[in-house]
């Protein structure tokens, strides 16, 4: 069976870096990227727990070199940071259109329909999706509806720490993910497989479960958010009295926009985030104090110790604020953390 041609968009970075390695080990991967001066002077590793760092290798090129005449890439893993739009555009207004392999070519009136490569959105949040299909819209028309779109959700905590001008990538495996199809042609099948045979352990969820899946992986996003804008840990903040009470209403606040809004909460593997939903929804906080120190152990051992990000405020917190606004309900905690995080 031939290798599946792979871009992924944001290598460089933790989370490009690390899919264009694991990805690398069963297709063809070529990595794309802004800041590729480590890559190219051989300064950036790989680094898996428990394992020793190994150089990292493979194909890369700028984004000013995309596309190469040699390389029209079946699948892009987009895993730059939010907003997409931009990203999309800029990516997919350059690239020609293909006819499909023999094996997955869709059929129409018994012809054959050139296609677009598979965009795979890996970003935090809920605003990709929509940013996403605007972006495929605005630059292909009606043949934006021949771009299979794939909304994939990563379990694995990704650090990065530089040490003797070299950078490290650090993250466990195995990799466990979420995903399913949000639009396009044909089904999950090859990416199944492609997952199956780099030992990433991947869950797929039908396509009317996509916005659930998204809900309940800010919700697992969320936690620790409150104590990253007091200069705290995940594991420091929920053990703290105050901090532990504003991160549960940050979750009460967001549990109840997302109810109100119709959708629901779903159980991943490893993480039963509807279960825990539903217990913070009906447990006064009283209930919970008890068991802060728990929890925070639980969350920080599952986290492997990674510090939460804040750059992406907007995405996380600032969402679940934009969320109420658009239904009418208040949410005054996350507008606090948000307010806090951006000074």
């Amino acid at each position: 069976m031939r290798e599946k041609k792979v871009a992924v968009i944001g290598v460089g970075g933790r989370t490009g870096t690390m899919f264009a390695s694991e990805l690398g080990k069963v297709s063809n991967v070529l990595g794309v990227g802004r800041e590729i001066e480590k890559i190219k002077q051989k300064e950036l590793f790989i680094q898996r727990k428990k394992e020793k760092p190994e150089l990292f290798g493979g194909k890369v090129i700028t984004d000013s070199q995309w596309p190469p005449s040699d390389f029209l890439p079946e699948i892009i893993f987009l895993t730059t940071k939010n907003p997409v739009k931009p990203v999309v555009k800029y990516y997919y207004q350059k690239l020609p259109a293909r006819q499909s392999p023999e094996a997955d070519r869709p059929m129409a009136g018994g012809k054959e329909k050139d296609t677009f490569p598979t965009l795979v959105l890996s970003q935090n949040g809920i605003a990709c999706i929509k940013e996403a299909k605007q972006a495929l819209k605005e630059v292909l028309g009606k043949e934006a509806e021949n771009v299979r779109v794939i909304r994939l959700n990563l379990f694995n905590p990704i650090d990065r720490k530089e040490k003797e001008n070299k950078v490290f990538i650090i993250y466990s495996l195995p990799i466990r993910i979420v995903f399913t199809k949000i639009s396009g042609p044909g089904n999950l099948q090859d990416l199944t497989s492609l997952f199956k045979k780099a030992d990433i352990i991947a869950k797929e969820f039908p396509p009317e479960k996509a916005k659930n899946m998204e809900f309940s992986k800010l919700f697992f996003n969320l936690i620790g958010i409150a104590s990253a804008t007091r200069g705290l840990s995940v594991k420091e903040g929920l053990k703290d009295l105050e901090t532990f009470k504003e991160e549960i209403e940050v979750l009460k606040e967001y549990i109840r926009v997302v109810k109100a809004s119709g959708r629901d909460f779903l159980n991943f593997p490893h993480f039963p985030v509807k279960l825990v939903t539903s217990l913070i929804n009906i447990l006064p906080i009283k209930f919970l104090l008890p068991f802060r120190g728990y929890l925070a152990s639980i969350i920080s051992k599952g986290r492997e110790g990674k510090p939460k990000d804040l750059a992406e405020i907007k995405y996380y917190n600032g969402q679940v604020v934009r969320l109420g606004e658009k239904i009418g309900l208040p949410t005054s905690i996350n507008q606090k953390v948000v307010k806090r995080a951006l000074g």
